[in-house]
């Protein structure tokens, strides 16, 4: 059901989503739907109201960052000169028409995408962006697949399949079983950003939970997690295309 509230000056509509199955209250601001609050069935709405003004700050901050992210997505230009993100960096967009195979390709700090089926200045903006996220996604599988193979070695153990994936909430997931799953975004971060949400999902092989035990795993191969968590937390949501 659809709801709102004024926290501050501003009212926010929000999806509050209900299961028989759920034991606490959880609060995400999601990219396209805004503020979701999900609750078990015996909750009140009045103590659910309480609790989102009680967490104002946080959710008027995520807020924010979720509309500054969708405004920079939207004024991302998918034409060539453009400055696209790729590893924490912002590379210019070369598009060429040479025989070969089409394809995007990094190329003295810049993202190359050859269209060699196309006439010179013929390509647009979907084709363009189509073939980029393709390819982002490609990278995103190649980097992530490499680094968890790296830090696997470090601590000594061993995922059942690695997974790349569209997830729109999450950076990464580690199942009871041993999969590793990954936001193919963690590409546009930079790389001791995504090696932080590697080393975390691996240590869950070891440790399932966010126990001292867990967190030691983690600081054992990245002492400063710590930072790079807080980066995460803070520019999370600028991570997107």
């Amino acid at each position: 059901m659809d709801a709102q509230i004024q926290l501050g000056e501003r009212t926010l509509l929000y999806r509050l989503k209900r299961s028989p199955r759920r034991r606490t209250v959880a609060i995400s601001i999601h990219p396209e739907q805004g503020l979701v609050v999900h609750s078990p069935v015996r909750i009140s709405e009045k103590w659910l109201h309480a609790l989102l003004l009680e967490k104002a700050g946080w959710i008027l901050s995520k807020t924010i960052q979720a509309e500054q992210a969708r405004a920079q997505a939207a004024a991302l230009r998918w034409a060539p000169g453009a400055l696209l993100p790729y590893q924490g960096a912002g590379l210019p967009l070369r598009v060429t028409h040479a025989p070969g195979l089409p394809g995007a390709r990094l190329e003295a700090n810049a993202i190359v995408l050859n269209c060699p089926y196309d006439v010179p200045g013929t390509v647009d903006a979907g084709r363009i962006r189509a073939e980029l996220l393709a390819w982002y996604r490609e990278q995103a599988r190649l980097v992530l697949h490499n680094r968890v193979a790296f830090f696997e070695r470090r601590l000594g153990l061993c995922s059942r399949v690695v997974r790349v994936k569209d997830h729109k909430r999450r950076w990464g997931s580690c199942s009871a079983k041993g999969a590793l799953n990954f936001n193919w975004r963690l590409i546009l971060a930079p790389p001791d950003i995504l090696d932080y949400v590697v080393v975390h999902e691996i240590s869950h092989l070891r440790v399932l939970d966010h126990s001292p035990r867990f967190w030691s795993t983690v600081a054992g191969v990245l002492p400063d997690y710590r930072e790079r968590k807080d980066w995460l937390r803070r520019h999370g949501a600028n991570l997107s295309l």
